[in-house]
């Protein structure tokens, strides 16, 4: 389906470390990972012929993934936070697991994070409390404890957060960017005032604009989509955005761009929308959206990505889209654009979706649904994939080029398998 939509303008008591890491060789394990994901050109699926270690409770579900650029990945399963690397053959090892994360306060609860971040050279995560929005709460990956909480403001209730630059947590940069429903602003853990929230880097709107999503570029402009369904395009932080794309009627629920910020993907529940911001015509051709307002008869028309009605029927479930994603890298150009509905991973080659070429995609099918996926960081080969109860990694060429519904039938843990899968509540 080709479609163009035009758009306009402006509970423990403290968290312990398990089993396969002590406590205080966290941070020796993942500074030690190695990125090495290429594959040997065997024919190998995703069910793992290794014993799959126990992370504890069964009684919760994964429910989100961070990847960093090291060779790690890490999930989150309620309290707890499992740790895991990407070894020299192409599988993933569970290195570690922090259990009953809790602020670091003496009479702290126990809280189950509902986002996460990893920051500063991967030697720290970010976590929000759903209990506690006001806050946000750094855990030490080298103790495995959380030793900092960052108070926001009382009237602030973040939602969302991301690094001030696209790779900035390559580096030690310690700021970072977030959003409540009505504002965007930074926080900075360095500042002497107990609120770590910048109130002169802080752009606030009367009106509840429900931001729900934000990205960066390299060069730090930031886009942010709200559940109205409208993005909006800064240069900067504390300034009118310079292009704001107005809402089709649905929810943006995830966004994501390319380093030079030249693409934008958006996540809507049923469709993805890929939009072009270098302006074409008029004064500002040439330059970014970001940076420049679009002229009135040039408005930027995205390209929606949908699945084929036949294979939305075969699903047999109403389309739920996870937040679609860009592969990156430090040296890595896109390549291709990743997302999941149910038990299906679905990625769409980027290059063919420049050209108009939006209904041709891969998929691979799991038995179990799809929590959240992402490019093993600095490749577009390897995915690292996040269902409910276990945790894999899948090389993209075993993505299967759909032609209909057969192609679709059969569930990836039916066939043998050489590649790693951790099938591991923890």
């Amino acid at each position: 389906m080709t479609e163009d939509v035009e758009m306009s303008d402006a509970q423990s008591d403290e968290a312990e470390v398990e089993d396969v890491l002590a406590e205080g060789d966290i941070y020796r394990f993942w500074m030690s990972a190695t990125h090495n994901p290429t594959l040997d050109s065997e024919d190998v699926d995703d069910e793992s012929d290794q014993e799959a270690p126990d992370w504890g409770t069964k009684n919760e579900r994964n429910s989100g993934l961070a990847v960093g650029h090291n060779g790690i990945s890490v999930v989150l399963r309620g309290s707890n936070v499992g740790i895991f690397r990407e070894t020299t053959d192409g599988k993933l090892e569970l290195g570690g697991t922090v259990k009953g994360v809790k602020g670091p306060a003496k009479n702290a609860r126990v809280f189950n994070p509902s986002k996460m971040m990893l920051h500063e050279q991967d030697r720290s995560l970010v976590l929000m409390n759903p209990d506690n929005l006001h806050s946000l709460y750094r855990m030490d990956l080298e103790t495995g404890k959380v030793v900092d909480e960052w108070k926001l403001n009382d009237n602030v209730a973040i939602n969302a957060m991301t690094p001030v630059e696209k790779l900035a947590q390559l580096t030690g940069e310690q700021t970072l960017l977030g959003t409540s429903h009505n504002a965007i602003f930074r926080v900075d853990p360095r500042v002497s005032e107990q609120n770590k929230l910048v109130e002169s880097d802080m752009k606030q709107y009367v009106t509840k604009n429900k931001f729900s999503s934000l990205v960066t570029t390299e060069r730090g402009h930031i886009a942010v989509g709200s559940e109205k369904g409208d993005i909006r395009l800064f240069d900067a932080l504390g300034k009118n955005a310079k292009t704001m794309l107005p809402a089709l009627g649905d929810a943006i629920r995830g966004i994501d761009v390319t380093k030079d910020g030249r693409w934008l993907i958006a996540t809507c529940k049923t469709y993805l929308l890929l939009v072009d911001t270098q302006i074409g015509t008029g004064k500002n051709a040439g330059s970014s959206g970001f940076t420049k307002s679009f002229p009135a008869d040039a408005k930027p028309k995205p390209k929606k990505l949908q699945l084929r009605p036949e294979h939305v029927a075969f699903m047999g479930a109403k389309i739920d889209f996870s937040p679609a994603k860009f592969n990156t890298g430090l040296d890595a150009k896109e390549t291709a654009i990743i997302t999941s509905n149910g038990p299906f991973v679905i990625a769409w080659n980027f290059s063919k979706v420049k050209k108009g070429i939006l209904d041709s995609y891969d998929v691979k099918r799991y038995t179990g649904n799809v929590v959240e996926d992402n490019f093993s960081f600095g490749n577009d080969k390897d995915i690292i994939v996040t269902l409910q109860d276990d945790v894999l990694m899948l090389p993209k060429r075993q993505l299967t080029k759909v032609g209909g519904r057969k192609s679709l039938n059969q569930p990836a843990t039916e066939r043998k398998s050489h590649s790693n899968i951790v099938n591991a509540p923890f």
